[in-house]
């Protein structure tokens, strides 16, 4: 018997590279990335209710414009994959919006593996077609693992990191548009072709070898994460510093837990107005 209530977790993820290849003809762009989860996460919570309602609490919760919940559902209706559903979704805000850290897209996934475990969906649909046509991240938060994507965010592979990183992402709490951070973008990159080893050893071997194209838009769009980059780089024990995404969340990677620790107090002491976690990826 299901429970009335049942909640999940829907995980965040950095990208600890983004090469932009080209623009492509439909107005987006050809990427290629690896993306990690970490353990920074929403809460969705289903609630059985007689209809069907979604509301949004916690961290930035009132700047979320488009409710992508109500959209799968209502498109997931549309093409008759769900039979009923009547449950009330609250989702329970950690991520920061418009962050580069996936949070919007993350939601839809753990939807959509919530409606599979919970029966809701109908057996044997075609999972990839439905994330494809409601955003460029959603099929990466369909797996638990780490994956290499390509063109508009499409799973290549599977990656195993083989040590878990200790993280401490900064964030300036401006929610940028990632279609201005791409139209804005002029620096593109010719590594579509980057030998990732599986499982990685040398994380900082690839860090090196690789970066994010997106970061002087970003940057032009919002100073501040210029302002987190030199700051995160002035840290003891760094190991690799990057955008995530199309930001504006900043992160570095540091040799302990203690020494990211240490970076977020320094930043929540100089910077208050600024978010800060320190996290890892799983």
């Amino acid at each position: 018997m299901v429970p009335d209530t049942i909640e999940f977790k829907s995980y965040a993820k950095i990208n600890l590279f983004l090469h932009v290849l080209k623009k492509r003809n439909d107005g987006y762009h050809n990427i290629v990335s690896l993306l990690s989860r970490i353990n920074l996460f929403d809460k969705i919570i289903f609630k059985k209710s007689d209809e069907f309602k979604v509301i949004y609490n916690g961290l930035q919760s009132n700047e979320i414009i488009n409710d992508n919940i109500s959209q799968l559902i209502f498109l997931l209706q549309k093409k008759n994959l769900i039979k009923e559903f009547n449950y009330q979704i609250t989702i329970d805000k950690k991520i920061p919006v418009g962050a580069g850290l996936g949070g919007g897209s993350s939601n839809v996934a753990t939807v959509i593996n919530a409606l599979r475990e919970l029966k809701i969906l109908k057996d044997n649909i075609d999972i990839l077609s439905i994330a494809r046509e409601l955003g460029s991240d959603i099929e990466f938060f369909l797996y638990n693992k780490s994956a290499l994507v390509n063109e508009k965010g499409s799973v290549v592979k599977l990656i195993d990191i083989a040590k878990s990183c200790e993280i401490l992402l900064v964030n300036p709490k401006y929610n940028l548009s990632t279609t201005e951070v791409f139209n804005l973008n002029s620096s593109y990159s010719s590594m579509n072709d980057i030998n990732v080893t599986n499982p990685i050893v040398d994380l900082k071997a690839l860090m090196e070898t690789t970066s994010n194209n997106l970061e002087a838009s970003a940057f032009k769009l919002c100073p501040d994460i210029d302002e987190i980059k030199r700051e995160m780089r002035k840290q003891k024990n760094l190991i690799a510093d990057r955008m995530t995404g199309s930001g504006s969340t900043y992160f570095g990677i540091f040799e302990d837990k203690q020494a990211s620790l240490i970076g977020q107090e320094y930043f929540k002491n100089n910077y208050p107005k600024w978010w800060t976690s320190s996290v890892r990826t799983i």
